[in-house]
């Protein structure tokens, strides 16, 4: 489990196709299984590997990604929901350029806080927060605070918009 910087707050990734590193993140958050964490990806290119981008969807990404926006999209089979985000920090942008070349897939991109709890700033911080399960995170970028609103979640089906968390993107009003 890698615990890094995004341009809003620190991350906690793990491969979300490795069930047992899925299940050590849930654990270390102290999540409900029946919530979902986003991805993380390098492009929209890499969405479309597993989502359906609408003209709709394609006009929020062109404009607002990379930055603290997640998006919410059906996946390719249109069976679920799958949340992505496109970071902006330069540290995050590195890791995931190197973890999608190493394993070719996406990774995680929730919170690094205890579920419920307040998201803190610093790795020292967050670690002291997840002590119990602190084992658990085998690397850590630190790259100083982070103290930034969330990012804005939106769910994009069809052509059809909702904004599910306001964060620090405003979007557009003319999209």
């Amino acid at each position: 489990m890698i615990l890094y910087p995004t341009e809003t707050t620190y991350g906690l990734g793990v491969n979300p196709f490795d069930e047992v590193e899925l299940g050590k993140l849930y654990e270390v958050k102290g999540r409900n299984r029946s919530k979902a964490v986003s991805w993380l990806v390098r492009s929209v290119d890499d969405i479309e590997r597993y989502a359906q981008l609408s003209p709709l969807a394609r006009r929020i990404a062109d404009r607002h990604l990379p930055g603290p926006l997640t998006i919410v999209l059906p996946t390719l089979d249109g069976d679920e929901l799958r949340a992505f985000r496109i970071s902006s920090d330069p540290a995050a942008q590195q890791l995931i350029e190197q973890f999608m070349a190493e394993h070719d897939v996406p990774l995680t991109c929730t919170s690094a806080n205890l579920s419920g709890q307040p998201t803190l700033a610093t790795p020292q911080q967050i670690m002291q927060q997840l002590s119990a399960n602190v084992g658990a995170i085998d690397r850590v970028i630190d790259d100083g605070p982070r103290g930034a609103q969330p990012s804005t979640v939106v769910k994009v089906t069809d052509d059809k918009l909702e904004i599910l968390r306001q964060g620090s993107t405003e979007l557009a009003s003319d999209i």
